[in-house]
């Protein structure tokens, strides 16, 4: 690696820290250096409050060090424009850096260029696309978000090695081992959402929690088309029940005592819930990521629709036999438009393997 490559991949690291604290906004790392030594680093910890820049001015100001004539490195495109913050742009020319070195550009309208041209139009000098694709992958969520306007989509399926997440009964606890579900909390900690269907919170009756790791509980949305699920169920009587929301197609009757978040969405031609139209409410709620926890008819949903990014599959060395597998619900007649998905990589937890993988074909909108 670069000595460029090397200090922004600590950016990445620095960013990362932000996770599950600043969605919608983009996780963003900074490191300052002058004469060869590093005076001060930053990361966006909290949606609202300062950015990554403006930590690590202060982080060097504290330490007794002057920015001027240093050199910035950040994982994205400093802002250009006054939202809850001031533009991080300007606090840079103000301080009268020598050199910022980028690794992508913002891909948010309000900036998306502009940024970097008012540096260089101020004599700062300006280095881009350093680890970009690194960049791009870190925040991932936010770019689309910002740009198709729609949260990004992960399926998490824990399976058995001849592809069953249940019995034929519906039990699925606990298909993986311990390892798996420790790092799956992790996962719950960096969406802002997770989602699963009525039979799922019937059936295995989840916290949907992060309880292994540390970090922030996200949303738990349940698509309970009639809103017909019991009141006794965690989701509704646990201190996390203001952040479970039900997916339903109609209003709620006057008088109903089931005192629930809804969000009221739009049916298929199937008589479904409309996934299309409900994540479109998701984004309006400024949810920028949601976690498909099962089952398999909204799998299978995600599937038909194509309106998944990609998929975390957790294998455990088990044989189910007959059993439910996470696409039943999905079907064709030709090959040639079987779903297909990319492996990016593999990796044990445990006894178990898990293999990520990306959707390869274009969101249907």
């Amino acid at each position: 690696m670069t000595s460029h490559e090397q200090l922004m991949k600590q950016c990445i690291i620095l960013a990362r820290k932000g996770c599950g604290n600043v969605s919608p906004n983009p996780l963003v790392g900074c490191i300052i250096i002058k004469n060869g030594k590093i005076i001060g680093k930053g990361y966006h910890k909290k949606y609202g409050e300062a950015h990554a820049e403006v930590n690590a001015i202060n982080d060097a100001m504290k330490n007794g060090y002057e920015v001027e004539g240093a050199d910035v490195y950040v994982n994205l495109e400093p802002c250009s424009h006054k939202g809850k913050t001031n533009p991080c742009s300007e606090l840079l020319i103000k301080k009268k850096v020598s050199k910022v070195i980028i690794g992508m550009k913002d891909p948010y309208e309000k900036v998306n260029g502009r940024g970097i041209k008012k540096l260089k139009e101020s004599g700062i000098e300006v280095v881009t696309g350093i680890l970009e694709e690194e960049c791009k992958e870190l925040n991932k969520f936010f770019i689309k978000f910002v740009n198709v306007q729609l949260p990004y989509v992960t399926l998490k399926i824990a399976q058995s090695i001849d592809g069953k997440i249940a019995l034929n009964n519906y039990k699925s606890q606990w298909i993986t081992g311990e390892a798996s579900r420790k790092y799956v909390h992790q996962m719950r900690s960096e969406y802002d959402a997770v989602m699963i269907g009525k039979n799922t919170a019937m059936t295995d009756n989840p916290s949907l929690t992060v309880r292994d790791n540390k970090g922030r509980n996200p949303f738990r949305i349940i698509i309970d088309k009639d809103n017909s699920l019991p009141d006794n169920l965690k989701l509704f009587t646990d201190k996390n029940k203001d952040r479970t929301f039900i997916i339903t197609d109609k209003l709620i009757e006057e008088g109903n005592t089931k005192k629930r978040n809804t969000i009221i969405c739009k049916k298929n031609k199937n008589g479904l819930i409309d996934i299309k139209d409900l994540l479109k409410k998701l984004y309006k709620m400024n949810i920028a990521s949601v976690m498909i926890e099962g089952g398999a008819n909204i799998f299978s949903q995600f599937i038909e629709y194509n309106l998944f990014d990609d998929a975390y599959f957790f294998i455990a060395p088990k044989i189910i036999g007959k059993g439910i597998s996470a696409f039943c619900d999905y079907e064709i007649n030709d090959l040639a438009k079987a779903g297909e998905l990319k492996i990016v990589s593999t990796k044990m937890y445990g006894n178990d393997m898990l293999i990520y993988s990306i959707n390869k074909s274009e969101t249907k909108l």
